[in-house]
């Protein structure tokens, strides 16, 4: 199986930043105790610092789609809903 990379750019609407900060450092912990991830690291954009990035590499493309049906990454979307906009680049 070929590793995978997930790249996901966060962008917190004004006035919700800390809320999405904290949801996005919660999923970082928890997708870190997943099996199958090698890394899973946060990126704050230092010229817009309503703007994140998480960059997640996985053993497979299978190991990401469970990933994206586990708690932690639904939670993370919920949490985040109305709140930032997603983007998804693998």
């Amino acid at each position: 199986h070929d590793n995978i990379t997930l790249v996901a750019t966060i962008t917190a609407r004004q006035g919700a930043r800390e809320k999405v900060l904290l949801a996005l450092k919660t999923v970082e912990h928890d997708v870190q105790g997943e099996t199958r991830v090698f890394t899973d690291q946060l990126y704050m954009n230092r010229e817009n610092d309503h703007q994140f990035m998480m960059i997640e590499r996985w053993q497979s493309a299978l190991m990401l789609e469970k990933h994206t049906q586990a708690t932690p990454f639904n939670t993370l979307v919920h949490a985040i809903d109305g709140m930032a906009e997603l983007q998804l680049l693998r």
